[in-house]
């Protein structure tokens, strides 16, 4: 029976283990230590959750009345009551959102990554398995459970987080991009320390899973890489942004 640490030993030594995980097939264990990861990333955020005073900052904004086009538009001003139902609600809403981000989006990014990764080396002239595809897939992903225990650990530590503050829990793992460079900030406003942890495995793992030689999966790699940070640049910069990382993989 394969070890449950074996994936987090691969992803530390990624020159020596990934391959006989990824030739393998094995993506069991690390699929179900992402999930495992990012509930807890979740769990910690939940606890913490106070969106208390961004209601009570959008209840002060309010005006109990304003004219448009010569017509009176009355904005009531909510009651304590109602703040403390919108509150509510909103937080249960918003701890929801975290826990099916985490037991259903994660493994369903896992799983589109592996049909990704599976293209891929079909594209380059390899001969990937679903399996194996998979394999590598969940191995790529470990830095982001990493990333969602270090999210976890950052979210403990802190009396009460804002919707807006669960990204910068990890802000010190952003990488580091020279000031005046805006268009390089933009592009690369979604990658940071574990993105790139992430990238090097992928070109170990893909040579795995579709038995390409080392150089061609990382220019593959590395081509792809770069398409994704084009796209991702493109799409926050046209009022986007990059997905939630708090709880993710």
């Amino acid at each position: 029976m394969p070890s449950p640490l074996a994936p987090l030993v691969a992803i530390f030594f990624p020159d020596r283990r990934v391959r006989p995980e990824v030739v393998a097939g094995r993506y069991g264990w690390p699929i179900l230590i992402i999930i495992l990861c990012a509930a807890m990333a979740a769990g910690a955020i939940g606890t913490r959750l106070d969106l208390e005073p961004e209601v009570l900052a959008e209840n002060a904004a309010l005006k109990p009345k304003s004219f448009t086009g010569g017509m009176e538009k009355v904005s009531e001003v909510k009651s304590d009551r109602e703040i403390d139902e919108d509150v509510a609600h909103r937080t249960a809403v918003t701890r929801v959102k975290l826990g099916l981000d985490a037991g259903l989006t994660t493994p369903i990014r896992v799983l589109f990554l592996a049909l990704l990764i599976f293209l891929l080396g079909r594209f380059v002239g390899g001969s990937p398995t679903m399996a194996r595809a998979t394999a590598a897939a969940a191995l790529v992903s470990l830095p982001g459970a990493v990333r969602s225990v270090v999210t976890a650990v950052a979210a403990w530590n802190q009396p009460a987080l804002g919707s807006k503050d669960v990204d910068a829990l990890v802000s010190s793992a952003a990488v580091p991009i020279p000031a005046g460079h805006p268009a390089l900030a933009q592009l690369l406003g979604g990658v940071d320390l574990f993105t790139l942890w992430s990238v090097v495995i992928l070109g170990f793992a893909l040579a795995a899973a579709a038995d390409l030689k080392i150089t061609k999966a990382f220019v593959a790699t590395m081509v792809g890489f770069a398409l994704y940070v084009l796209v991702t640049g493109a799409i926050m910069g046209s009022g986007g942004g990059p997905p939630p990382q708090g709880a993710g993989g």
